[in-house]
């Protein structure tokens, strides 16, 4: 403690001098004037260095530097910053349509500005006038460019910064209650320390994601993506005197790429980096249904019994996961003929009863000579090497000692995707577990004084004796090069529980064949993994792909799902699981949640009962724990299974929504999970205890209890109106004369999990408490109502989607249907809007039930009319209730809402037709009702002439 406490000091003194050193220390670099070109949205220019020559051999200084500007959208610019002379590992962003949808813009219109010497730059919203970022102040001019040691200082306005993972925190604002701080951003398996921010950092886990949001003085929010891989400090200090914020990014290698987007609203900027780095991908249905894991079912026997105790305690279970009890001594794509002998006919008996199977994978192949997998991929040089033996790179995970995939070279991925064919020939799982991906290893680099295999797989020692520096001449392959970095993030040597940063991979494909350093690549190791095995179930079970995985990158959402990692039975990480939606939400992976109930140590029943109502309802709900600990499945404990039967139905009864809002996360970006703040930023009470409730979409505000003891949920309403979200009761009405909301107390017991409905806002529900649904798939039969909660002006709006739920690439493809409904309170008009259509259709699309609600304003109306987009009328008689303030219009038709044009409500139909035949008739809309008379069957008008 003391050592860390002595390099925070010595760290805070260097960031200070910064600030009182020569300006060319600082800042060595000017623009060469000749070298500056303008075009419309692209400017760039060369910068020379007032160091003539670098004096310091074993971390060289870059002395020429090359820079460009690039407005990619009117709200996002890029600066980008490389080695004029040499070749440097940058990153390549995992989309493979970058920007899709960005107009350029001319960079002379977008508010940018650059001083020649010392360089640097400021970026104002030319709408708005508010400053982006600045590079230019005396305080923060620091921009060094060494071979293993770059630092870029920003200064921002304010000082509430958001993202910049992955870590544990107790808020979701960065740095709270801290003068300055030391972030750490580097993959690493780290039993999730709780990052405070002091240095020296260090306490980061298993994601490397370098996005971040400010929220500026006007409550709009800015977002800064600073791509690099490589391991790094963040080093944020704040100025008490203008309230700003500096940040100083501090990496050990690559390049300097940075992308600004322009101040908007929350949402706008997530869009905006989403669209960027890759929108996520669609995930099937089923996955947003409630899962069950231990790690610790130590046979078939056991997994089965758990099975039949949730059937038999009528608790929902959709998926059944697989830790790595199932696999024969650990090893990937193995299953334990003894412990777990029939798990194919197993996993097909679930597959009868509409339930899934889920195995894990982990990043390490097993070291065996007569492990197939290893043998194949040792022949065709699919495995990360080591700079030490110029062999292949070894560590120790589960199997013991294990080899590691080389995603650059294509062979890789045929190996991987070999063995998850294989396994799936044994048992048919419906989605994959990626763990240990950051990548972990037992041995720090690599291991060393261990038997290896030789060409024949004969037994040999391996080699103790460490190589010398140049003993490889001219080869690139140093086992050296890392050994006395001039710069250490986290105060940790970058191959702590991880591999070498030595150990290097090779691309060969049709356009390269080159080497490339863990130093470098590390960090996308994850996202690679996840694009091999995304891609399996696209091209080889021909299925919409489900995965989870631990450790990530930008971009990882394009192929797969997350959850938070190893957390521990506690109150505090209950809370803090709610901090780890949000921030997930910004890196682009919406689908994510935490270990229900807690992984590592004991749960108590309170806990847990109170963490699976929190649970289920995060966006992937999932109970799991550790060997170590007590079972804790929720069926244990008569409390447990209450709150567990009935929070899952709760969630099952908006599913419709969240899949709604999930799918257009994957077509516009943005966030599932957000903080009340990002909707309703001027409202300074939503800033309080952001992690005690938190909002799906815009339309639902959940309210659980997070404290031990407590019987009450506290959740505070911004001034609008709110609705409990099952019975449409009235908990909060809009107040004219009220400058800000209320924090309302609501009993909270173990039976029931508040769920508020903002006024404004229309919601499809579907009663999976009163069905008593267990399954997703039978929500597909569960008659759907839509409820219109109207705001203080009447007015609400919401969408919704439907498809297969696990057809492969439902978007590219436009196989799935999409509607925007729009009620407005002045004309009673409720507005349906037909987006994407495709043939299919559901029984549960069918009009059955239509309610408004907080609808006094509507208490004399009893009549509506449908017409449909054929011109089709329906008429609907309705009923008010004056206690509960809800007009319904409940009544059986044949009309799925797709093909509904508009509502209106209190208002007779008038029809008009051309009949050929009784009752085949095409009914339109006209004036002359009094020629027409009309008989009503079920719903229908059918007219006759008179």
């Amino acid at each position: 403690m003391a050592k860390n406490c002595l390099k925070g000091i010595l760290l805070f003194c260097l960031t200070i001098l910064v600030f009182c050193e020569d300006p060319y220390e600082a800042n060595p670099f000017y623009v060469d004037p000749t070298t500056v070109k303008k075009e419309n949205a692209k400017w760039t220019m060369k910068l020379k260095n007032h160091h003539d020559v670098s004096q310091n051999k074993a971390n060289p200084e870059i002395l020429s530097a090359a820079v460009t500007f690039e407005c990619l959208d009117e709200r996002v610019m890029r600066f980008k910053m490389i080695d004029a002379t040499t070749d440097r590992w940058e990153v390549k962003l995992a989309n493979p349509n970058p920007g899709k949808g960005y107009i350029p813009a001319p960079i002379a219109e977008m508010g940018l500005k650059y001083s020649d010497d010392p360089f640097g730059f400021e970026i104002i919203d030319p709408t708005s006038q508010e400053l982006v970022v600045s590079t230019l102040k005396p305080t923060n001019s620091s921009l060094k460019f060494y071979d293993k040691y770059l630092e870029f200082g920003e200064w921002f306005s304010s000082q509430k910064m958001y993202g910049l993972g992955e870590r544990v925190t107790k808020e979701f604002q960065l740095c709270a209650g801290r003068d300055w701080c030391v972030y750490t951003t580097f993959n690493k398996d780290e039993v999730s320390p709780v990052d405070d921010g002091s240095p020296p950092g260090g306490k980061q886990d298993y994601g490397h994601q370098p996005f971040y949001m400010i929220q500026l003085q006007s409550k709009k929010f800015i977002g800064v993506l600073f791509l690099n891989s490589n391991d790094q400090d963040t080093v944020l200090v704040k100025n008490a005197i203008t309230k700003g914020l500096n940040v100083y990014h501090k990496p050990i290698g690559g390049i300097f790429d940075v992308y600004y987007f322009y101040p908007g609203t929350a949402e706008v900027v997530m869009q905006k980096y989403h669209s960027l780095i890759g929108r996520p991908y669609v995930a099937p249905f089923w996955s947003l249904g409630f899962h069950q894991c231990r790690y610790g079912w130590e046979n078939l026997k056991v997994v089965q019994n758990v099975v039949a105790n949730f059937e038999q305690a009528d608790i929902p279970l959709e998926v059944v996961w697989a830790d790595i009890d199932y696999m024969k001594e650990y090893a990937d794509f193995t299953i334990d003929p003894i412990r777990y002998g029939g798990l194919g006919d197993f996993v097909k008996e679930l597959h009868k009863k509409t339930m899934r199977w889920v195995p894990i994978i982990d990043a390490g192949l097993k070291y065996d000579k007569d492990d197939p997998y290893y043998q194949k991929g040792e022949k065709n040089g699919a495995f990360i090497k080591s700079a030490w033996t110029r062999q292949t790179l070894i560590g120790k995970v589960w199997p013991g000692l294990a080899v590691f995939p080389d995603w650059m070279t294509p062979y890789a991925t045929t190996l991987w995707q070999e063995g998850l064919d294989d396994l799936h020939t044994q048992a048919e799982f419906d989605g994959i577990w990626i763990d240990m991906n950051e990548v972990s290893n037992f041995c720090d680099g690599e291991c060393r004084n261990i038997t290896r295999f030789d060409e024949d797989h004969h037994l040999r020692k391996s080699s103790t004796r460490m190589l010398e520096v140049g003993e490889f001449g001219s080869d690139p392959h140093d086992p050296h090069e890392f050994d006395n970095l001039p710069y250490y993030p986290g105060g940790k040597d970058p191959s702590h529980k991880t591999l070498s940063m030595t150990g290097y991979h090779r691309a060969t494909n049709d356009y390269e064949d080159k080497f490339y350093k863990e130093y470098n690549l590390h960090s996308i190791w994850p996202l690679e993994e996840a694009k091999a095995t995304h891609n399996y179930f696209v091209e080889k079970v021909k299925e919409r792909p489900f995965l989870l995985t631990r450790a990530s990158f930008p971009g990882s959402g394009l192929y797969t799902s997350k959850w938070l990692g190893d957390n521990f039975a506690t109150w505090e990480f209950l809370r803090y699981s709610i901090v780890g939606l949000y921030s997930f939400q910004m890196y682009g992976i919406p689908l994510v949640g935490a270990d229900i109930c807690g992984f590592i140590f004991d749960t108590t029943e309170e806990l847990c009962a109170r963490w699976m109502q929190v649970g289920s309802f995060y966006p992937f709900s999932r109970n799991h724990n550790d060997i170590h600990s007590k079972p804790q499945e929720p069926y244990i404990w008569e409390k447990v299974a209450t709150a567990s039967r009935n929070a899952i139905r709760q969630k099952y009864s908006i599913l419709r929504y969240y899949y709604t809002k999930l799918f257009e996360v994957s077509l516009y970006g943005g966030s599932l999970v957000r903080p009340m703040f990002f909707e309703f930023p001027k409202d300074e009470k939503v800033y309080e205890k952001t992690e005690f409730t938190f909002m799906i979409g815009p339309a639902l505000l959940v309210a659980p209890v997070l404290h031990q003891g407590l019987l009450y949920a506290y959740p505070y309403c911004p001034n609008e109106n709110w609705y409990d979200a099952y019975s449409g009761a009235i908990l909060y009405e809009y107040d004219p004369e009220a400058r800000e909301g209320r924090q309302l107390t609501l009993s909270a017991g173990f039976d029931y999990v508040n769920v508020l409905l903002r006024g404004g806002n229309i919601i499809p529900f579907q009663d999976a408490l009163g069905a008593k649904v267990r399954r997703t798939e039978l929500l597909k039969f569960i008659p759907m109502e839509i409820i219109v909660a109207l705001d203080h002006n009447g007015n609400a709006k919401g969408s919704l989607i439907v498809d297969e739920g696990d057809s492969v690439d439902p978007i590219g493809k436009k196989e799935y249907r999409h509607i925007t409904l729009a009620y407005t309170g002045a004309s009673k008009l409720l507005n349906v809007e037909l987006l994407n259509d495709y043939p299919k259709t559901y029984n549960f699309e069918k009009f059955t039930k239509l309610s408004f609600w907080g609808a006094d304003g509507l208490a004399a109306v009893s009549k509506a009319c449908i017409c449909t987009r054929t011109g089709e009328k329906i008429a609907l008689k309705g009923m008010y209730s004056r206690t509960k303030k809800i007009l319904t219009f409940q009544q059986t038709t044949n009309t799925i809402w797709s093909q509904i044009a508009k509502i209106e409500i209190d208002k007779e139909c008038q029809f008009h037709t051309i009949c050929h035949d009784f009752y085949l008739c095409l009914l339109y809309t006209s004036d002359a009702a009094d020629e027409r008379s009309s008989v009503d069957l079920g719903g229908r008008r059918i007219i006759k002439k008179k």
